[in-house]
């Protein structure tokens, strides 16, 4: 008898000191996670000294909820400085085309000359043009940095569109002297990829064509596995200093000084973006004074 109310004794006292022991860890961890807000971003994370399953389960759930919580912080203060990053960048570069806008509207109303009128008038259309190109890109980067994007992928033929949007720009590049050359026996390669933002890519790389690029463009297709590859290589102007491992950070141009007019430096960026959107890749290469790009996404099949 005296044996059974010993063990009773042990166990209730053994009870109450595991309630003790799990009160005050609870206790403590009240007081932490009161704390957590402003120090989560300190990289703090939850621990107990009393080992017991339960509560151990709970803090590992508050931890894996820390992780959660700081991984989005990181996600959004990152879009926040990119969209910054762009506002400013993109806000200098407007000044250019806006200030030669203004500038040539004054002239127009103090010339009587026929010919300086329609000089002035190009100059303008010229400005207004990369105006809208500078928007588009803008509007584009601002759209994939908030992930709003909205992709219609769909079936396309990366031929078709890639020499119907080169034959578009078929006055530019003959005002240039670039000579175009599509390989023989090209493959009619369908993909999977969002046309509104397949066209845009591909009119980004023309305009950096225009930029660049030296008498001369091959334009060529490939099969790798289930990829449908688009590569093309252009000889650069000669004194002409690219920086192949920055060609698709935001905001690079070659003439990286502001008062280059050429570029907002926005192309290509917004181009690689666009393409891994839609499940593919783009890459550049600098062979001496060769520069390709190269435009993979998934293929369906190919057509005859």
């Amino acid at each position: 008898m005296i044996v059974i109310s010993f063990i009773s004794i042990l166990l209730v006292s053994i009870l109450l000191v595991y309630i003790l022991l799990l009160k005050k860890q609870i206790h403590k961890l009240s007081i932490e996670v009161n704390k957590m807000p402003t120090k989560s971003k300190y990289g703090s994370r939850f621990f107990v000294d009393f080992r017991e399953k339960n509560l151990i389960g709970l803090v590992d759930e508050l931890n894996s909820m820390i992780d959660k919580y700081e991984s989005e912080n990181i996600q959004i203060k990152r879009a926040e400085e990119n969209l910054q990053l762009s506002i400013t960048g993109l806000s200098h570069d407007l000044r250019t085309p806006l200030t030669a806008i203004d500038g040539y509207v004054q002239l127009l109303r103090t010339t009587t000359d026929v010919d300086k009128k329609s000089q002035y008038i190009s100059i303008i259309e010229q400005s207004v043009s990369k105006l809208i190109e500078m928007t588009n890109q803008f509007y584009d980067l601002t759209r994939i940095d908030i992930n709003q994007k909205g992709m219609n992928l769909d079936k396309i033929s990366l031929s078709e569109i890639v020499q119907d949007n080169f034959l578009n720009f078929f006055d530019s590049f003959e005002k240039d002297g670039l000579n175009i050359e599509f390989a023989e026996d090209t493959p009619n390669i369908t993909v999977m990829a969002d046309k509104v933002l397949i066209n845009r890519v591909i009119q980004n790389v023309i305009q950096n064509i225009l930029r660049y690029a030296y008498e001369r463009v091959n334009v060529d297709y490939e099969i790798k596995d289930k990829m449908g590859v688009l590569r093309i290589t252009n000889d650069i102007k000669p004194g002409s200093r690219v920086s192949i491992e920055k060609v698709f950070d935001r905001f690079y141009t070659e003439n990286q000084t502001r008062t280059n007019t050429e570029s907002s430096g926005l192309g290509l960026y917004v181009s690689k973006r666009l393409i891994e959107n839609m499940n593919g890749s783009m890459k550049a290469e600098l062979d001496q004074q060769q520069f390709s790009i190269e435009i993979m996404l998934p293929r369906i099949g190919v057509v005859g």
